[in-house]
């Protein structure tokens, strides 16, 4: 059967989206409707593992239960002769990390949307009981008109109980290492403040085209996360505000009751904030792009 007959239950594969180290993301139309939906696949080999298995049924159970505009919608999970398989709504927009590449500047007249939906989906998570553990700008896709979508609940944890808050047990060390929270990199129990630390690393890099923090190796790079003070945004832009930098600076304070109590407190303090001195208008992706120093 050619790869594009290629059929996982009851879904054929059409158009390989991503590679991964451990699923491919593909579009697939039921053999019974013409819908395209998206799919991650754990093919069948050596790949195909329990752990494998148990963290795609672990998504299925963070998303099919959440309903909302800024949060990718999950339909199915399943286990067939030819993989396991999450359905995943369809959403045909790059991801804002790759927007960011090709040229941060071109977000500016949008950035405030672009953060306050961010954080809207951030927020309808929580309220769902859930602890993303891994904000990045890869994990939301931009739409047009601002709109953003967040995917990937692979490292999502129940938000902690007052109980376990209190005995403070070690955690297993997960996440992306350029937007990590202090507490996380210390295997603390992590709370809705470290979602809210990696926002404030992504509005930095979407402000700035680069991350608050690189260094020459991963434990220096986690070093920095715990004991240097970000570069502000002022810095590189001199048309951000500075009420608007310290307020970045705010939400990836190392201590994390020195940021704000919720993600929908974010929401609130981005509205209220004016983020740059005059509105920036868009460049062409091929315009010089000053301040990637």
């Amino acid at each position: 059967m050619a790869t594009s007959e290629k059929l996982v239950g009851t879904y054929r594969l059409f158009h390989l989206i991503r590679a991964g180290s451990v699923y491919e993301i593909w579009t697939v139309r039921s053999i019974s409707e013409n819908t395209p939906y998206a799919m991650k696949w754990l093919p069948p080999g050596n790949k195909y593992t329990r752990q494998a298995v148990e963290d795609l049924k672990h998504e299925n159970a963070v998303g099919k239960n959440i309903n909302h505009p800024s949060v990718i919608e999950t339909y199915e999970f399943n286990t067939t002769s030819n993989g396991a398989y999450l359905l995943l709504e369809l959403y045909k927009f790059p991801n804002l990390k790759q927007h960011i590449n090709a040229g941060y500047r071109n977000l500016h007249p949008k950035a405030k949307e672009i953060i306050i939906n961010a954080a809207t989906g951030l927020t309808h998570l929580h309220e769902a009981g859930w602890i993303h553990r891994d904000v990045k700008p890869d994990n939301f896709l931009l739409g047009e008109n601002a709109d953003v979508k967040l995917i990937d609940f692979n490292l999502c944890h129940k938000k902690p109980s007052t109980l376990s808050k209190l005995l403070r047990s070690k955690a297993k060390v997960q996440g992306t290492y350029s937007y990590m929270s202090p507490e996380q990199i210390r295997g603390e129990v992590v709370n809705v403040q470290s979602d809210i630390y990696g926002l404030g690393c992504m509005i930095h890099e979407l402000i700035s085209g680069k991350p608050p923090f690189t260094a020459n190796s991963p434990a220096e790079l986690l070093q920095r996360h715990l004991r240097t003070k970000p570069r502000p945004l002022t810095v590189t832009d001199k048309n951000v505000k500075p009420e608007f930098a310290a307020y970045v600076q705010k939400l990836m304070a190392k201590d994390p009751n020195d940021r704000p109590a919720s993600m929908k407190d974010v929401q609130m303090g981005i509205r209220a904030q004016k983020l740059f001195y005059n509105p920036p208008e868009a460049l062409d992706n091929n315009s010089s792009q000053e301040g990637e120093d």
